[in-house]
């Protein structure tokens, strides 16, 4: 037995994505799969939502439901199957499910309390916890990619306008349903934001996303050259050395966010509004007289208006 030079020769992603309902854990997961090519299985939680996205994604689904529900040896034996059955890509759709899901860890517990420990949880947790574990090193040491979806804790918080008065509420995520410590596990942590679809990383180990983005096929196309290239990757914007880390981490919020609010122009758009409709809700909600009606708005006008709305949303959410 040896020491021996570390690479990242044949190595694979460990992925996970967590946001609120709607989202867009599913898109994303089949997005980054794509990204990294090769086939792709998944394991649908969700009563079969993954496959409105048929048209769009090749991909194959697991359809042997077990009647347990969704305990922890349930997702251990599809790892094992899609790594038998010669898959690059096992995306996992909710893994929520194996901790708060029918027959998941919590329900297995409580059973445990009621019946056979009569009322001792912290015994019923001594059975159940490993095979939690046994689920997390199946994942960790799997040969193929996984990204998982993972449900967020999520409730109502008020934003206040200062200008009118007015609040409004805004559903937010506070989280992922799954054991605490989980993101510890994964190589990448997206965090999906349920209005502009925005991706935070909460954990990096790749180093490529520490500025937002919003996920793409491009963006599993950039982990997989992360993995078998190398040579680091660059970042999307790569932080001066020279200057504090404090001073990198004002300057990196101060970045332009124009591309997402374009974005987020473009879908609506394609989902049947006009532009003007769409520039006139955004100037509603910021309740100012000095922006001219959007109508008389140049292209070069609306896109700067877009701007200010999504700047001035992120500094009422950091305030």
């Amino acid at each position: 037995m040896a020491f021996k030079k570390a690479t990242k020769e044949s190595a694979t992603i460990k992925l996970a994505i967590t946001g609120p309902s709607g989202s867009g854990k599913t898109y994303s997961a089949l997005l980054l799969a794509k990204g990294l090519g090769g086939t792709t299985a998944l394991l649908d939680t969700e009563y079969g939502s993954a496959s409105l996205y048929a048209d769009q994604f090749d991909f194959d689904t697991w359809d042997d439901a077990d009647p347990n529900g969704f305990p922890p040896e349930y997702f251990i034996r599809v790892i094992k199957a899609a790594e038998e059955a010669g898959y690059n890509n096992l995306i996992i759709d909710s893994l929520s499910h194996e901790w708060s899901g029918r027959g998941g860890c919590l329900e297995i517990v409580d059973a445990l309390s009621r019946g056979k420990y009569r009322g001792n949880s912290y015994v019923a947790w001594g059975e159940v916890t490993p095979r939690h574990a046994r689920l997390i090193e199946a994942i960790v040491s799997a040969k193929i990619n996984i990204i998982a979806t993972m449900r967020a804790k999520t409730e109502y918080i008020l934003n206040k306008d200062e200008k009118t008065g007015k609040s409004t509420p805004q559903k937010v995520g506070l989280g992922s349903v799954q054991r605490d410590g989980v993101d510890y596990e994964f190589t990448i942590m997206f965090e999906l934001d349920r209005d502009s679809h925005i991706a935070s990383a909460g954990k990096d180990r790749t180093s490529m996303f520490y500025t937002p983005c919003i996920i793409s096929e491009e963006t599993g196309q950039r982990i997989k050259s992360w993995l078998t290239d190398p040579k680091p990757i660059e970042p999307e914007q790569k932080s001066e050395p020279s200057k504090p880390v404090e001073q990198q981490k004002k300057e990196t919020k101060k970045r332009d966010p124009l591309p997402f609010l374009l974005q987020d122009l473009t879908k609506r758009m394609e989902a049947g509004e006009t532009k003007d409709s769409i520039l006139k809700s955004y100037a509603d909600i910021l309740k100012t007289d000095d922006i001219r009606s959007p109508e008389k708005l140049s292209d070069a006008e609306k896109s700067t208006l877009a701007n200010y709305i999504y700047k001035q949303n992120k500094e009422k959410e950091n305030a």
